[in-house]
């Protein structure tokens, strides 16, 4: 069974799960195309949490206009992976993004993670143009979901 629960950003296993995508990340690309979260930056974080307490994924939903909000520090460790874990965890983001009146969420990968890609492809997003920081960042791809609740 998997729990996903809303946490603040100074949460201790949001930040271990996001030392975990960061490492994975400097194996992909260079640091200048990883973009993190300012702990300046108000956004919504959540973690997912197996049956047995552990926490096994994370993700961050941000605004950037009225209408859009970012998906950002999406991560579900490889152990945990295929199980329907992070499909659970972004439909519990973009729930909380319908709640909290955006219509749209962006986001940004990379050509390095094709998984990723396919993920997201599998759930609605379309690549778009890249946007605000990642319109210089060659590696980046931006995707896009129209939400509808």
């Amino acid at each position: 069974m998997i729990t996903i629960l809303p946490v603040q950003a100074d949460h201790t296993d949001l930040h271990l799960l996001i030392k975990e995508l960061d490492t994975y990340l400097m194996e992909c690309y260079p640091a200048e195309s990883i973009y993190g979260l300012s702990p300046a930056d108000p956004a919504t974080f959540m973690i997912a949490y197996d049956a047995e307490g552990k926490p096994v994924g994370c993700g961050a939903i941000r605004a950037l206009d009225e209408q859009s909000t970012e998906l950002k520090r999406f991560y579900v460790r490889t152990s945990h992976r295929r199980q329907g874990i992070a499909s659970r965890l972004l439909q519990a983001l973009e729930e909380q993004a319908w709640q909290e009146n955006y219509r749209i969420i962006r986001l940004e990968t990379g050509a390095a993670q094709p998984e990723a890609i396919a993920f997201y492809q599998r759930h609605g997003y379309e690549q778009i143009e890249r946007f605000g920081i990642y319109v210089e960042d060659e590696s980046s791809l931006c995707y896009e979901k129209k939400l509808q609740m």
